[in-house]
């Protein structure tokens, strides 16, 4: 009791405080039309604003009055119970030690003078009278509680509790201890609840054995249970009367604080609510709350002491906030006002711009289109004028040896072509103007397709050799080593190759002008770097700008419209790349852009995955090994439509993931092979083709992707059907090597097994394509068939290619060399865009 009694104390005592003082007063809104209320406004809206809990000071008097009385009764109990529980139990030890004392006492007292007449009765070997006597006192005496004589062999003579073990030899051990007594012993026995003592025997000079006597020990157990019973009654009556007296102090004690906290709280609840109307922005009821001079003498505010003089600096403080807050609302309002002017000045502004600079791309189309119609009128006649010239007039008048005349043909033919010339230069500038304004306005038909870096460089060194015959510069280029392809407009990016190295070799006395491609990651990076002058770093932000140049037009006399590289700058972004500049003054400069690589072929015949490893999708072998890869599939085929269970197949480096995959799967009654590694899954398959295969592809040696390449360019193992199961997040390429389901790990059961189910279940039939030439098709055509095939023959390439175009093939058999001579893969691949088609190449003639 007293030990429920102090834990309940301790609960109490760590317990929340009474609801009523912890119930949260919501803050008040600010009004909207006051500067003022909107911080409190943001406040209570924010997301980081939080409720405040705020006790009123009357609650917490209370509470702390009634917190100490509590505390100080229940500690004051607690020592109290505490000593008088140890003096009782004080007691209770002493009246437990007489009364065993007691028992010892009786108990030797009886067995002295039951020992001089059992040694007579065993010296008279009169062992049925020491039996009697036993019984008879056992009844007698409500303390004995049995007896047992012992020779010193633990032979036990008398027995009085078990009489079945007399003449039995004792071996336990409470028998070897009395045997080993030499005088009278007592011991005792919780267990038995007895008190036995032990007697020794003697016969003549020796020991004989022993005599034990049990003493009951209920009677002292129950005097133990009582005195425990009058402990618990004191400790409960001690715990009811000291509830009492806390009650009564609690009420006292209320009562007192009550009183005392709501004179004390009546002016603070007042200046609380004071201050709640000064954040709503109501300074009149603010200062009415707080009037000492109030004609009702309940809204008068009475406070002295130090409530009186926060009340009275309260009022100044409000008196000052209601000037300033007067004075804010005029400064905010005038401040709307201009800001709303201006915004709508702005609004007009940028509207006017906007039309102006749509104005301008509409002007710089129409008349870069008007001007070149005329142009190209000027430009025909006088190419027209030279070849008349040259053919008709001038040979006969070349004959005159008059020198006026020769200089007249001289001047008339320079002329010629400085309207051919500036006629040129005219249609380059006014064709960025129209390539501006074209791409402003989003009107340019772009030609994407595949291409090679190396053939756009090419020509554009090409185009623009006749810039470097008349000067001491070199042009030069520098390729990587398989650079790979990617899409572009070829026409497009030519120009902007052009351009930059015209820009070169214009601002390049003598020197080089080298041209570099690499492949950078996931980029293919393309620069023209010359020895020229440099440009400044102040100038060289202004070098993309349109209508802008570099350098000083009255010295320098730049040509051109300043619209080459932000023309250049307009077609890189669109193909998803960057163009930018690095230059040294005197030293030289280096104008590079960067194209994206799209995942593609590294090669006609090879995919590549985000890792950067090729995969290919050719399978060179022999006729002989094909058609006996084909009647051991059909063989393998035709066993497993004998059994019962479906077969699968996982391949994956990972242990745990092959036992969860069997597990799942073995559950629904499917015939599960494994496979550490792709090479082991390959070997497996060969021996025995499974009827699906769950396939990982981070795998070391040999991954996933390289596996689903060799299994479907092989077509005894096409028809399988793929599950790739892996954490690589490449599902586009899974789909170009013809993965029949991806699933991302951790797959969930119940997707995979309907993964499974549907795959084995629905049957998607092949399409094959055979180029062999005149080798016999047929006897190949009637084997494909065998496995479920859809298979077309071609008489010769040009039919085969004809027909691919619709047919779509999944796997395409072709003799090797006819493949070589009619660049079969690359017009298939490429030029149909067959890129999820595969090969079977056989590279040696049919044998007889």
């Amino acid at each position: 009791m007293l030990m429920f009694w102090r834990g309940r104390h301790k609960q109490e005592a760590k317990g929340k405080p009474p609801a009523s003082a912890l119930s949260p007063i919501p803050p008040q809104p600010g009004s909207d039309k006051t500067p003022l209320a909107a911080p409190r406004q943001r406040w209570a809206n924010g997301k980081s604003a939080k409720p405040r809990h705020r006790n009123s000071i009357r609650r917490q008097l209370l509470s702390t009055m009634v917190g100490l009385t509590v505390g100080l009764v229940v500690t004051l109990t607690a020592i109290e119970l505490m000593l008088q529980q140890q003096s009782l139990e004080t007691e209770l030890s002493k009246r437990i030690d007489l009364m065993k004392a007691n028992l010892v006492e009786r108990g030797t007292a009886m067995s002295n003078l039951m020992l001089t007449q059992v040694e007579n009765d065993v010296a008279a070997f009169n062992f049925s009278h020491i039996t009697e006597n036993l019984h008879n006192t056992i009844k007698e005496s409500p303390l004995l509680a049995y007896g047992i004589l012992m020779n010193s062999e633990g032979v036990a003579f008398v027995h009085t509790s078990h009489p079945e073990l007399q003449q039995e030899t004792l071996q336990d051990a409470s028998s070897r201890y009395a045997l080993a007594q030499q005088v009278l012993t007592h011991r005792e026995y919780p267990a038995l609840n007895v008190t036995e003592f032990i007697l020794p025997i003697h016969f003549g000079s020796k020991q004989w054995g022993v005599l034990r006597l049990g003493f009951t020990m209920e009677e002292l157990q129950k005097e133990i249970a009582r005195s425990q019973a009058d402990i618990a009654a004191t400790t409960s009556n001690m715990i009811a009367s000291t509830a009492t007296i806390a009650l009564i102090f609690v009420l006292i004690g209320s009562g007192i604080v009550l009183v005392i906290s709501t004179a004390l709280s009546r002016p603070l609840v007042r200046l609380t609510g004071s201050v709640k109307e000064l954040a709503r922005g109501n300074f009149d009821l603010a200062m009415q709350l707080l009037d000492e001079n109030a004609v009702s003498k309940q809204a008068r505010f009475k406070a002295d002491g130090e409530i009186g003089e926060l009340a009275h600096s309260f009022m100044e403080m409000a008196n000052e906030i209601r000037q300033s807050h007067y004075k804010l609302a005029e400064y905010n309002r005038n401040l709307e006002e201009k800001v709303k002017e201006r915004t709508q000045e702005l609004e007009l502004a940028n509207e006017k711009l906007k039309e102006l600079d749509q104005m301008k791309t509409n002007f710089l189309s129409t008349v870069s289109h008007e001007l070149r119609t005329p142009l190209t009128s000027v430009m025909g006649f006088a190419r027209i004028l030279q070849k008349k010239f040259e053919s008709t007039l001038f040979p006969p008048l070349s004959q005159n040896e008059d020198k006026k005349v020769q200089k007249a043909m001289r001047q008339v033919m320079e002329n010629a072509q400085i309207i051919v010339d500036e006629g040129e230069r005219l249609t380059t500038l006014i064709n960025d103007v129209l390539d501006l304004a074209k791409m402003e306005a989003g009107r340019v038909d772009w030609n994407m397709r595949e291409l090679h870096i190396e053939d756009i460089i090419d020509r554009a060194i090409a185009a623009t050799s006749a810039l470097v015959a008349h000067k001491p510069v070199q042009l030069r280029k520098n390729f990587a080593a398989d650079l790979p392809p990617f899409e572009g407009d070829r026409d497009r990016l030519i120009q902007v190759v052009i351009n930059l190295i015209s820009n070169a070799v214009k601002f390049t006395d003598e020197g080089d002008v080298t041209c570099r491609a690499m492949a950078n990651g996931n980029e293919l990076v393309v620069s023209v770097t010359d020895s020229g002058c440099g440009i400044k770093p102040e100038d060289q932000p202004l070098v993309f700008e349109k209508f802008k140049q570099v350098g000083d037009t009255l010295t320098d006399k730049p040509k051109g419209t300043g619209l080459g590289l932000p023309i250049c700058k307009e077609i890189i972004e669109h193909h998803g790349g960057r163009l930018w500049l690095e230059s040294e003054l005197n030293v030289g400069s280096t104008f590079l852009f960067s194209l994206p690589l799209r995942q593609a072929h590294a090669g006609d015949t090879t995919v590549m995955t985000q890792d950067g490893e090729a995969i290919n999708l050719v399978w060179h072998t022999s006729q002989e090994a094909l058609a006996s890869a084909l009647q051991t599939g059909l063989a393998q085929m035709a066993d497993m439509g004998k059994q019962t269970a479906h077969s699968v197949l996982i391949i994956d480096d990972d242990m745990n993931i092959r036992q969860f995959l069997r597990q799942e799967l073995s559950a629904e009654n499917y015939d599960v092979r494994e496979a550490s590694s792709g090479t082991e899954g390959l070997a497996m398959v060969a021996a025995q083709q499974p009827g699906l295969i769950l396939l990982d592809v981070k795998m070391p040696h040999l991954n996933g992707f390289e596996v689903a390449a060799r299994l479907h360019t092989n077509p005894a193992t096409l028809h399988i059907p793929i599950i790739l199961h892996t954490v690589a997040e490449d599902k586009l390429l899974a789909e170009q090597l013809g993965i029949d389901c991806y699933l991302t790990k951790p797959a969930r059961d119940l997707e995979l097994l309907e993964a499974v189910h549907n795959l084995l279940k629905t049957h998607t039939q092949k399409r094959i394509l055979v180029f062999l030439g005149d080798s016999d098709k047929h006897h190949w055509a009637e084997s494909l068939a065998n496995y479920g095939y859809q298979v077309k023959l071609a008489e010769d390439a040009e039919q085969g290619i004809g027909w691919a175009a619709t047919f779509a093939p999944h796997l395409v058999i072709a003799d090797a060399k006819l493949a070589a001579d009619n660049h079969l893969l690359h017009r298939l691949r490429v030029d149909l865009g067959l890129d999820r088609t595969f090969f079977t190449l056989l590279d040696d003639t049919p044998t007889s």
